[in-house]
């Protein structure tokens, strides 16, 4: 009776669960006792009308076989220790080769161990061990001499042998390889739940990193201007009974940098109302919006975007996606552009967006001036990411972003 379960892959080599694997184990434990029980009993029935201490220690030593299994092999858990393994075939071979020298009826109990050796002893430990369980059963059968044993059975227990070693090394075999698919797949799927973790993660770090660019935005451009109100509107209450005039200037100053300060409001409030990519494919989005920004501008605008583009991180996107909608709204609104290119590429280590248009180009210092906080805002998002802007002219605006693949 073989005990199927290899001492050489542990349960989670196994494509089978833990609590199915251990049921598996114990119906050969009751299996292989109830085995040298019956054995006992058998050589007593059989001998009922003339028991000797012949018959009574061949049941006696199956007996003692099947405490033996219990000792070493059920009561220990599982895997076996080699220990107990070597102490279980050795001490239970010897007893059985007692037995049979005493009664050869026990002869058939050796396939219990040519079985279990299958189910708990590594390969090389098997091949040598069912080996000699196979010649001590032919040894047995041929009343113990080697003479006596004819060819016929000779070349039957060695057929019987090597069949049994390649039914081992197949089933073995087709153990390992499920385990080891097994192993893949629970790789690949606690791979994906990180990768889906990091997709979130990318989420809310572009989340973030939007809020704190509108928070800065919003601190300088608004909670300066207000500053800037209210200490004239200070300034103007203390002119106004003494220079009304000087006062009147005064208020004619602070409406101008009122509507600045609304203009400035309305542009965060646009960006912030601005949708991401949410679920859209970020090529998908790049060329709708070239598309709509040319019909609305009249602009002939090429775009090129890499096939392998929708495979970036969502923050890659986010950033990439933001970029080209306030380096077009900034063409729109000030360039004077005919013609844009936008082109997307992906190389070995990174991702490149460009977008040059043939308008007037950038003014000098334009990240500085007042009110271009968009292409500040650029710079944050990419720099943000490890990556680089690059703002220059040539015949025209000329924007870059290099991102680095991760």
């Amino acid at each position: 009776m073989a005990e199927t379960r290899p001492s050489h892959l542990s349960n989670s080599d196994l494509p089978i669960p833990d609590q199915h694997f251990e049921l598996y184990g114990r119906f050969w434990d009751a299996a292989s006792l109830l085995i040298f029980s019956l054995a006992a009993v058998a050589v007593l029935i059989t001998n009922a009308n003339e028991l000797t201490w012949r018959e009574w220690t061949v049941a006696g030593l199956s007996l003692a076989q099947g405490l033996l299994y219990f000792f070493c092999i059920t009561r220990g858990g599982w895997p076996v220790s080699p220990r107990n393994l070597a102490l279980y075939f050795v001490a239970g071979i010897c007893m059985w080769g007692v037995a049979c020298w005493l009664d050869p009826f026990t002869w058939w109990l050796g396939f219990t161990y040519f079985g279990q050796m299958f189910g708990l002893l590594p390969l090389q430990a098997v091949i040598p061990g069912t080996a000699i369980v196979t010649f001590l059963i032919a040894l047995i059968t041929s009343d113990w001499n080697l003479r006596q044993i004819p060819l016929g059975a000779a070349i039957g227990f060695t057929f019987q042998w090597l069949a049994g070693i390649a039914l081992y090394l197949f089933i073995s075999n087709i153990i390992r390889t499920s385990g080891e698919r097994a192993k893949l797949i629970a790789s690949l799927e606690a791979a994906q739940k990180e990768l889906e973790l990091a997709r979130q993660r990318d989420a809310e770090l572009a989340t973030l990193q939007e809020r704190e660019r509108l928070a800065r935005d919003l601190h300088d451009s608004l909670g300066h201007a207000l500053v800037a109100i209210s200490v004239q509107l200070e300034a103007i209450q203390r002119l106004y009974k003494v220079d009304p005039e000087k006062a009147s200037a005064q208020v004619d100053e602070l409406k101008k940098l009122t509507r600045t300060s609304m203009d400035d409001l309305r542009r965060s409030l646009a960006g912030l109302r601005t949708p991401g990519l949410g679920e859209r494919q970020l090529s998908d989005a790049l060329q709708t919006l070239c598309v709509d920004v040319g019909q609305r501008a009249h602009l002939e605008i090429t775009c090129h975007v890499a096939e392998d583009a929708n495979q970036l991180s969502p923050a890659q996107s986010e950033t990439l996606w933001r970029v080209a909608q306030e380096a077009l709204a900034n063409i729109e609104r000030h360039a004077h552009a005919r013609k844009v290119a936008l082109q997307l590429k992906l190389e070995s280590h990174t991702v490149s967006l460009t977008i040059h248009d043939d308008g007037r180009g950038l003014p000098p210092d334009a990240e500085n001036q007042s009110g271009h906080y968009g292409l500040r805002g650029m710079r944050e998002r990419v720099e943000g990411l490890g990556g680089m802007l690059t703002l220059k002219n040539d015949n025209g605006s000329f924007v870059d972003v290099s991102l680095p693949l991760v």
